[in-house]
Parts: structure tokens; C-alpha cells; sequence
């Protein structure tokens, strides 16, 4: 956590006990079911009240914000310190879309978001989940989360609904009630498939590659343009059923919190300061080696997710994938390469352990 003009700068978020994170990382491929990118270091995140003077009016002063530039991916972190006190039911919405069930989320008269847990199962449960790339499919996979513009027609929320209304991420946060007394779930291990990590570091910083500039020269952007979430490449990832059962949570979630995304130009708009460094492309991240992972996991079952995703066109893409995912055109980050073949599972005594989360 560190100073700017205006408030404090944020690479976590402490909702109700539990920390949220949200993690640039590389846009996957179209075209194949993708292994687990790395975290390339979290956004950083500032209060809606430190800038209450240079923001949209309507949005909640008790809410947050994050710049991502068009058609940057990330991944939404629960970061482990040491132990976790007590379980955490999750329900995670981009423009007010729940990321597992597809379903829209209401909002009262005052716009107050109406969260509740519901069965088939509308959250995570941390832990065991570590982390959250995308939006859940029913087959094994999500879609990755990639940042399209408001007025696109590219988020989910303009797919699903029509509409291009809200934007930005929202989440609820849910504690057990007083009287359970539940048993803290394991989360699973990961194991490096390919690549690794540069040798000469022990931490991956993104600033040390890329050029700052960058990012503006490529990525012009209309002032102060507010951003969604849509649909990007697969990536294999469950979402772990509930171990302890919907009885067991308060019904009211403990937090609700709204994230805002802003594109480059708006952040610098909002807070005279210059947006993080360019979006990294799978080509670059494939040039530098950096990992994909696996996950230990064969024994836990998953979530079904929605089908609904499956058809939606992904972002930068020209045409709607077909029910397998397949098509859905070529990105426009510049040239995407093959990840070199997969490598094996390795033996639980050569796990090679990465310097960071992911």
C-alpha cells in the first residue's frame, strides 16, 4: 500500500476478514483450452471517496476503482495470509452478471444491490477456492475476464441483457452464522505445466519489461470511458462445490462492495496520475517463459456453471463462437503464438513452488 495525491493506493481489498486481489495477467488464446496464466502483479485499486470531487456522481462513495486498458485480461484473487479464521461464501458479478449463473442481478428503487445465495449454487466458497479467471462454463472451463467499453456491445451485460448499464465488478461477501462452528476446507495445490520463472529474480515485475508508454500509444481511448468485463479465451478451472451446505451462511451478506473500471485516459482524468504500464500479450508472455499452471484437484468436484457463456462473442472477436467455444475470430493484441507443448504432471516431490501466488 502506498501514498498518491488524494488517498491511498490499495493492491488488496479486505472485505469482511476475506482479501481480494485483482491480478494482470496475459489474454489466452481463442482457439484451445488454455492451462492457468500467472498473477503479473495486482491492479492497483483506489477509493471512490479519495476522488469524490473528480468522479462520476453517481457512483457509491463506499465504493472502489481499478484502470484496465480495452481488452486486458485479469484474475480475481483470494490471497492466503498464513491461515484463514473462518470460511467465506462469495458472490462475484461483473455488470451486475453473476459470474457462475449467468443471472442478472436485481437492484431496489435506491439501486442497492440485492446479493443472496441460492441454489444451484450462485458463489464460491473461500476456501477452498484460491481464485476466479473467468466466467464459469458448465464443462471444466471459464472464460477469462477481458475489459471491453461500455457502449461496445462486447461485455457479458450487453450480451446477456441488452443493456450496457452498470460495468465494473461487484461482489457479496457472506460469513457463517454465529452457531456453526465449521471446519476450515484445504485449497488445492498448483503445480508448474511450463516455463517458470525468470532465474535471476525471485519476484516477477511487470514494469521491468514492458515500456509505460506503451500502453497509451496503442490503446487511445475516449476521456474518462467506463469499462465492463467480457468474454475471453477458456481456461481449465473448476469452481468447487460448497462443502458445508446453504443452511450453514447468514442470509444477509456481511459486505457489498462495487469496483469500478475506468480505462487509461479516465484514470488519468480521475487522478492526475499515469495508468499502469500496457496490457502484456500472449506473445510476449510466451517469449519471456513465464509459467502455466495445473492444479491438484482430481478430487473435488465442480460446479455446473452456465451454458449461457458459450455462445457470446469474446472480446476483439468477429463472430460468435459456436456451443464448443471454437471461432470467435483472432484477437487484436497483436500476434498470438502456440504455447509450447504441455508438459506432464510432475511428481509431487519436484513441484516446482513459484516465487508468488499462481
Amino acid at each position: 500500500m502506498s501514498r498518491y495525491r488524494g488517498g491511498m493506493v490499495l493492491e488488496e481489498l479486505v472485505l469482511a476478514g476475506l482479501r481480494i486481489s485483482f491480478q494482470r495477467t496475459c489474454r489466452v488464446p481463442y482457439d484451445r483450452v488454455n492451462r492457468l496464466p500467472a498473477g503479473l502483479g495486482p491492479f492497483p485499486i483506489y477509493r471512490v471517496a479519495d476522488y469524490k470531487s473528480s468522479v462520476p456522481k453517481e457512483w457509491d462513495r463506499e465504493g472502489f476503482f481499478i484502470p484496465m486498458y480495452p481488452q486486458e485480461a485479469m484474475w480475481i484473487n483470494f490471497p492466503q495470509r498464513h491461515f484463514f479464521s473462518q470460511p467465506y461464501a462469495v458472490v462475484v458479478a461483473a455488470g451486475h452478471i453473476n459470474a457462475i449463473t449467468g443471472e442478472e442481478i436485481a437492484t431496489t428503487k435506491t439501486g442497492r444491490l440485492v446479493i443472496k445465495l441460492e441454489e444451484p449454487q450462485n458463489y464460491l466458497v473461500v476456501p477452498p477456492q484460491p481464485w476466479l479467471d473467468g466466467w464459469k462454463s458448465i464443462d471444466g472451463k471459464v472464460y477469462q475476464f477481458v475489459a471491453a467499453e461500455l457502449g461496445s456491445g462486447e461485455t457479458v451485460e450487453s450480451q446477456l441483457t441488452g443493456k450496457e448499464e452498470f460495468g465494473g465488478i461487484q461482489f457479496g461477501i457472506f460469513t457463517p452464522k454465529p452457531s456453526k462452528r465449521l471446519v476450515i476446507e484445504s485449497r488445492p495445490r498448483e503445480y508448474v505445466v511450463s516455463g517458470g520463472w525468470p532465474p535471476s529474480t525471485s519476484s516477477f515485475n511487470l514494469n521491468d519489461v514492458l515500456n509505460p508508454t506503451r500502453g497509451a500509444e496503442q490503446m487511445k481511448a475516449a476521456n474518462l470511458t467506463l469499462m465492463g468485463l467480457g468474454r475471453g479465451g477458456a481456461i481449465e478451472q473448476k469452481i468447487y462445490p460448497d462443502p458445508y451446505g446453504l443452511d450453514v451462511w447468514n442470509k444477509r451478506p456481511a459486505e457489498r462492495v462495487v469496483v469500478y473500471i475506468v480505462n487509461s485516459e479516465g484514470f488519468r482524468e480521475i487522478t492526475g496520475h499515469q495508468p499502469p504500464p500496457t496490457p502484456v500479450t500472449h506473445e510476449e508472455y510466451q517469449r519471456m517463459g513465464l509459467p502455466w499452471f495445473g492444479v491438484w484437484d482430481e478430487d473435488k468436484a465442480d460446479s455446473p456453471g452456465s451454458e449461457g457463456f458459450d455462445g457470446l462473442k469474446p472480446v476483439g472477436g468477429t463472430k460468435r463462437p459456436n456451443k464448443k467455444g471454437k471461432g470467435g475470430g483472432k484477437p487484436q493484441l497483436e500476434d498470438v503464438i502456440i504455447p509450447p507443448k504441455e508438459a506432464p504432471p510432475l511428481p509431487l516431490d519436484d513441484v516446482v513452488i513459484p516465487p508468488q501466488e499462481k
